[in-house]
């Protein structure tokens, strides 16, 4: 079921008013933002006329659960957050590399508070909790707890548009609400998250996004 933006938004403003906890609160105030401003992007298409692509404002976007890859452009840059335009006309928001939030794809990943498992790559390992909102099939939010374990797997070559780089590979499993997930990120020697498999929902599953 393909989540209207004021829908969304409606949810959003609900679940703030009924005390989701100022953790939830301050990563739907991240999220809401980013995508206020892409309700009317204009949505990546393949094919066509050649378009050059800049590294600073793009990424690679894969869903390997609904077949779609491809580039993704940056169509909102608050500061805090980043929100990318993927093929087929959906959106993500990344905040500080962390996935907080997506729209258009049936089932969304409507906000989350991943500050604990930034905190905890910040620190070359540990323990994290993280909160997810979600929809249910009545349209009403959802909110998720999760207990994650953060563990450097050591270093890593990995491909980024036409250039390859030896980055920190860390793994997130993450346990709570009746789920099992884990998540990968690789950093780069500065500590920023160049590319990362997150989890997004049980429909969508992971969402793997990577720097050009």
């Amino acid at each position: 079921m393909r989540i209207t933006m004021t829908a969304a938004l409606a949810g959003l403003v609900l679940l703030a008013g009924c005390g989701g906890g100022a953790g939830v609160t301050a990563a739907l105030q991240g999220a809401i933002a980013p995508l206020v401003g892409t309700q009317s992007a204009p949505a990546a298409r393949g094919g066509g006329a050649a378009t050059p692509v800049d590294p600073a404002t793009a990424r690679s976007v894969r869903i390997a659960a609904l077949g779609a890859s491809g580039t993704a452009t940056r169509v909102v840059d608050n500061g805090a957050s980043e929100t990318f335009s993927g093929p087929g006309g959906f959106t993500y928001t990344m905040r500080d590399g962390m996935l907080v939030a997506t729209r258009g794809l049936g089932h969304d990943l409507m906000a989350a508070d991943a500050r604990q498992t930034r905190a905890a790559l910040r620190a070359g390992g540990g323990t994290a909790r993280r909160v997810h909102e979600t929809l249910d099939g009545l349209d009403r939010i959802v909110r998720s707890a999760f207990d994650c374990t953060v563990s450097a797997r050591g270093g890593e070559a990995i491909e980024l548009g036409n250039r390859k780089l030896t980055a920190r590979r860390f793994d997130e499993r993450c346990e709570g609400s009746g789920l099992i997930f884990e998540n990968r990120y690789w950093l780069d020697a500065a500590g920023e998250i160049v590319s990362s498999r997150q989890f997004v929902t049980q429909t969508v599953a992971y969402l793997r996004s990577s720097d050009l």
